[in-house]
């Protein structure tokens, strides 16, 4: 546990405290005893006051990644724990990660004059604002008689009078939730209520970003063998259990998806392991080009998904996020329903230059007719008369300007949309030039979810010096694109954006990535496009500092960025 002294007071040692001694000196409540139940095979912790039950201090996670992974957040303690708060030890510290989400909900960081000593002062300090009822955003707090020098932790959420769930950090240990229940033996001897927060600030269902990273790439035996896939077979994808993935209870595995080098024109198709094969579409690519999208995929109940493709070819895969089998994208096995080219779902004739087609979606039979805010869409254009671009947008409404789907003449080409449902439940789909068009649906979103999608709007247009001087960015350089505030993006309470990452026109083959601010930009590209060409890419990006994102080009390229939605935090 923790390290509790004011650090006016005394230095911080140097070296690591040793387990077979206590130091004489006064200190956080570090509990030795968790090492000792480890060794004795314990269940749950024990205590110096005696044997714990299995209820009393149930650990849920531990370490700052795999918690907030597993939908049990930091709150940003991470990246700040080098700072000291109320004059507390920094790092791994009760007293100062306690101090840190008191100041963050609203405190000043100043010390109260009444605190003092280890953490088992902390109830004695303040006598006016310490009882026995727990609420959010209180502290728990342990006298000495949990360890010599008592422990503080912060009041997560309130199961009931009885039971409670906290998160701590730890002196010589590590950030954790826990559950600590009344009957457990390690009930707190006091809540104190400095600034509760009330209602409890924990939704599992919620997606959870995670730092990119390459699960597959057959050219180099990274999650399969080093080969090109065969036409016309497909290869599992292990997606639980890795990248700080949970090995269980994920649904939605959120992944950009590369097809390289294909020996063809052709398709690739991702679906549950387990499940038959659909005959929808993720990606669409052309002969020995490279073409990267975002595939919200499915996962089957061994945590794996299967990719097929219809040529021989490369594939690449990199995880950026994920959602649990509970979460508020409810993901189905993609289902066509729209095929101009057989009549299904609409007349069965070709999509003219400029014309659109409203598409049923909600109360459908795959999407209910209420309870869903918006669907995911897998749209694709085929054999395309000429060049151009599909716009999915909630029917009537106005038409927006963004691009969801770019297409070359007679090249087919795929991409993953999130719309919001329109009048009489349905998505209005319309193209630039004549092409056959198909739509799959992969899943919707629960109304009040996490994501809420607005009117799509740009942000950034380097062509006509919108958020960016006129012209291309230049080779191996970033911009900063704001995004909260703008746009129907809220000021506060966003986790990530979504928006379309389109570079033009590049001078050469270019790989453009986009992150969040602040943060060091990922190996993984989001769009790969070839010179003097144009690709779209959906794109899920974390908001960083200053409210914003950066985009990466690799050559000298127009980009153009169009805000899709946002994520709650």
């Amino acid at each position: 546990m923790p390290r509790a002294r004011d650090l006016l007071a005394e230095p911080r040692p140097a070296g690591p405290r040793p387990l077979t001694a206590r130091p004489s000196r006064p200190r956080g409540g570090a509990l030795l005893v968790v090492v000792v139940a480890l060794l004795l095979g314990a269940v749950g912790t024990v205590g110096l006051a005696g044997p714990a039950r299995s209820a009393e201090w149930i650990v849920l996670c531990t370490g700052y990644d795999p918690c907030q992974a597993a939908g049990y957040p930091h709150a940003g303690y991470k990246e700040n724990n080098a700072t000291s708060y109320w004059r507390q030890s920094t790092g791994h510290n009760c007293t100062n990660y306690v101090a840190y989400r008191l100041v963050r909900n609203g405190l000043p960081n100043t010390k109260p004059a009444s605190l003092s000593g280890n953490a088992s002062n902390w109830g004695p300090s303040f006598p006016g604002q310490t009882n026995d009822d727990p609420a959010v955003g209180s502290v728990a707090w342990w006298n000495t008689s949990f360890s010599s020098t008592g422990h503080v932790a912060y009041v997560e959420k309130v199961v009931s009078a009885d039971e409670i769930l906290v998160s701590e950090d730890n002196w010589g240990g590590d950030f954790k939730w826990r559950k600590v229940t009344r009957g457990g033996g390690r009930w707190p001897n006091g809540f104190i209520h400095l600034k509760d927060q009330g209602a409890t600030v924990v939704d599992t269902d919620v997606y959870r970003p995670v730092t990119p990273t390459r699960l597959l790439d057959t050219r180099t035996g990274l999650g399969a063998p080093a080969a090109k896939v065969a036409a016309g077979t497909s290869i599992a994808l292990q997606v639980s259990g890795r990248a700080g993935i949970p090995s269980g209870g994920v649904g939605t595995a959120v992944l950009n998806v590369t097809v390289t080098a294909p020996a063809a024109a052709g398709y690739l198709t991702s679906y549950p392991s387990g499940a038959t094969r659909p005959g929808s579409r993720s990606v669409t690519y052309t002969t020995a080009g490279t073409v990267s999208e975002l595939v919200p995929a499915r996962l089957g109940t061994d945590g794996r998904v299967r990719f097929y493709t219809s040529a021989t070819t490369h594939l690449v895969a990199e995880v950026v996020g994920w959602y649990p089998t509970t979460g508020h994208l409810v993901s189905v096995t993609p289902t066509r329903v729209l095929d101009t080219r057989t009549g299904l779902g609409t007349a069965q004739v070709r999509i003219p230059a400029g014309g659109s087609v409203d598409l049923p979606v909600a109360g459908a039979g795959i999407v209910p007719s209420t309870g869903a805010s918006a669907v995911v869409l897998s749209v694709s254009a085929v054999a395309p008369g000429a060049g151009g671009w599909l716009t999915a947008y909630p029917t009537g409404t106005t038409r927006p300007t963004t691009a969801h789907v770019r297409y070359d003449a007679d090249a087919a080409m795929t991409g993953a949309v999130v719309s919001r449902i329109g009048t009489g439940g349905k998505v209005t789909i319309q193209s630039t030039a004549g092409t056959d068009l198909l739509v799959d649906v992969v899943g919707w979103f629960k109304t009040g979810g996490d994501h809420v999608a607005v009117t799509p709007a740009r942000l950034l247009d380097t062509r006509i010096g919108l958020g960016a001087p006129t012209g291309r960015v230049a080779a191996g350089s970033t911009v900063s694109v704001p995004v909260l505030g703008r746009a129907g993006v809220p000021t506060v309470g966003v986790a990530a954006v979504s928006i379309t990452l389109t570079p033009i026109a590049p001078t050469a083959t270019t790989a453009v990535t986009a992150y969040a601010s602040g943060t060091t930009r990922p190996s993984p590209a989001n769009v790969t496009v070839a010179s003097s060409r144009t690709r779209v890419n959906a794109v899920v990006v974390p908001v960083g500092v200053g409210g914003s994102i950066t985009v990466h080009t690799s050559a000298a390229s127009y980009l153009v960025v169009d805000v899709q939605g946002y994520l709650k935090r």
